[in-house]
């Protein structure tokens, strides 16, 4: 049964990110602190060896220093680069690649959506009115995605694959 709290704990931290970057396009530190606090206690609970251990954390460190890097050049949030360095934790490598090709691909998703939706606004003004979102859409010059939801969908869909979901679920069998 206790192998269940860190099943949970990861799905409802992204969700809560995601769902805050929706409404303010920024994903709160807390939720990057209790994911790597959340991985402590999975992997105690799983039995991880230090190899593999050693495999999360540079695997995590490895994610920080790229994220900061492509948020210092304003490709990327701060925000969305620190949960993403919490998602690596719980991955490892090379677990952590089929999580970056889904995140990629909602991002892309999550982008055309946006491009659509500005046009939309643009091309119906009076939708616009009715709609706020719309109205925002259509004022922004600049795209600004929650990108925060691509990296927790991508997550989501990812998270199965992972050997540290795996073994924990083995667990409550």
């Amino acid at each position: 049964m206790v192998a269940a709290l860190p099943l949970v704990l990861f799905p409802f931290c992204l969700i809560a990110a995601a769902l805050n970057d929706i409404r303010t396009f920024r994903i709160p530190n807390m939720l990057s602190v209790i994911l790597i606090a959340g991985f402590a206690v999975a992997a105690v609970i799983a039995g991880m060896d230090l190899a593999t251990l050693g495999n999360h954390v540079l695997t995590s460190v490895i994610v920080l220093i790229v994220g900061f890097g492509l948020n210092c050049l304003r490709i990327f949030g701060a925000g969305d680069a620190k949960i993403l360095t919490a998602i690596a934790l719980w991955f490892g490598w090379p677990s952590f690649l089929p999580c970056l090709i889904y995140i990629a691909f909602f991002g892309g998703v999550l982008s055309v959506g946006i491009l659509i939706g500005r046009m939309l606004a643009r091309a119906f003004p009076a939708a616009s009115l009715r709609i706020p979102a719309l109205g925002v859409l259509a004022a922004t010059e600049k795209l600004k995605a929650p990108y925060g939801v691509a990296i927790c969908v991508g997550t989501l869909v990812a998270f199965n694959e992972s050997p540290l979901f795996q073994t924990l679920v083995a667990q409550l069998g």
